[in-house]
């Protein structure tokens, strides 16, 4: 079923109509840039383990910015399910190719110079990795600050319009057809006004395959 729709989606003449943004909304009390002011005023403060408090503030920021980005494609879920390691998160997201693989590399590297539990960490290893972990944060933002929530594409040959819409909160790519002979242009809120255009409506989810190519697909939109 994706094979056959990301053709449709990947032809020649679907062209792209126009795009929405939103704000992801995640249960976390603490957000990534949250974390990021805490580890900053650790590693300005004077008292005695400032820089291991502020290495466990970085780290935090990191984690929860991955943990946002799993949410925003789907796989939070099973990622919390599979007890999944720092390095398979980081994996994923490199697979998803939507940051350079330099970046996911020295974030890898400074993180497991720091991870020994019982050895104080420098000031200069610290800043370097309070650094990166920025780093990431802001080329990352894009899919969690606002990030594109809402794709249409129009197939003039096949009169179709596709609607791509990331329903994080049910972790799944939902997909609406419908059938048109111009353009159309929907808001998110309008999608229910035209249902007897409505073609077919197609939802998917990490468990089904080819829901990378899917999110691959969606995902360069958003760069």
């Amino acid at each position: 079923m994706i094979k056959k729709i990301l053709e449709e989606l990947k032809a020649d003449n679907t062209k792209f109509l126009i795009s929405g943004s939103t704000s992801l909304k995640t249960e976390f009390d603490i957000s990534p840039q949250e974390f990021i002011k805490f580890a900053e005023i650790d590693l300005s403060s004077e008292y005695e383990h400032n820089i291991v408090n502020a290495l466990s503030n970085a780290k935090r920021a990191l984690d929860c910015q991955l943990d946002s980005l799993l949410l925003c494609f789907g796989y939070y879920t099973l990622s919390q399910k599979k007890f999944w390691s720092f390095p398979k998160k980081i994996d994923l997201i490199n697979e998803l190719g939507i940051i350079a693989p330099r970046v996911l590399k020295k974030i890898n590297k400074q993180r497991n110079l720091l991870e020994h539990q019982f050895i104080k960490p420098n000031q200069e290893s610290v800043e370097d990795f309070l650094d990166i972990t920025l780093l990431f944060i802001a080329s990352t933002d894009r899919f969690t600050l606002k990030f594109t929530h809402l794709i249409h594409l129009r197939n003039i040959g096949l009169g179709k319009v596709y609607v791509i819409l990331n329903n994080y909160f049910q972790e799944e790519l939902n997909i609406y057809v419908y059938k048109t002979d111009g353009d159309m242009d929907l808001l998110p809120t309008e999608i229910d006004k035209i249902e007897n255009e409505l073609i077919e409506k197609m939802s998917f989810k990490n468990s089904d395959s080819e829901y990378k190519d899917l999110l691959k697909f969606y995902l360069e939109f958003s760069k």
